[in-house]
């Protein structure tokens, strides 16, 4: 089980079901969380490779005309006519790649601002041993209630572990108790939520 189900998407590396009650799609709610952040860091690296690809062909074009054309022969001065040239042709090339972007896709820009505007929509992340041990004809919303599940039985195994390793030395005894009483009450309520779900999954039973 991956993002090919058709009621989930993959964002950061994280697997997210679309549950049925959201009323919205899988595509709309993955746009409602905006632009990957590799997306972004992808795009700097392009700008970034334009910049050096313009600067190196603008530089090694004006220093072939200085020393060919202009006769220049002093190095200092190719130097300097290379550096001239090589930031001109970074930002020609940097300027024409904004061009290309801004006019392949209009539309799809305006959707990605759209989204990011408002709340992210419903969804529920999926830990990926869950994807991984679902069964293949798994429905979403099954996909729903066994991440829900398992996702609260472990913060109430790991708040009752760390709880439990809390120094109360200075905390009043019958507040310290009735704190360990509530996780592990959260915990025996856990449990007994999780277990269907793990004999199911093939996961060690709490």
């Amino acid at each position: 089980m991956d993002a090919r189900h058709p009621s989930c998407f993959e964002f950061e590396a994280r697997l997210y079901v679309v549950p049925s009650w959201s009323g919205h799609g899988v595509a709309e709610t993955r746009r409602s969380l905006g632009p990957e952040a590799e997306t972004t860091t992808r795009g700097g690296a392009g700008s970034a490779r334009w910049a050096g690809l313009g600067a190196l062909v603008g530089g090694s074009f004006l220093g072939g005309v200085a020393a060919t054309v202009w006769r220049v022969d002093s190095l200092w001065a190719l130097l300097l006519v290379f550096v001239l040239g090589a930031g001109v042709g970074a930002v020609l090339a940097v300027g024409t790649r904004t061009i290309f972007r801004d006019g392949d896709a209009p539309g799809d820009a305006a959707v990605h601002h759209a989204s990011s505007s408002g709340e992210p929509l419903p969804r529920v992340e999926v830990p990926w041993d869950v994807a991984r041990a679902a069964p293949e004809d798994s429905t979403g919303d099954e996909l729903v209630l066994w991440s829900t599940l398992t996702s609260r039985y472990r913060e109430a195994r790991e708040a009752l572990v760390a709880g439990g390793g809390d120094d109360d030395r200075f905390t009043d005894p019958r507040e310290a108790g009735a704190r360990i009483a509530e996780w592990e009450s959260a915990y025996r309520t856990a449990s007994r939520d999780y277990e269907p779900v793990a004999r199911l999954l093939g996961f060690p039973l709490p």
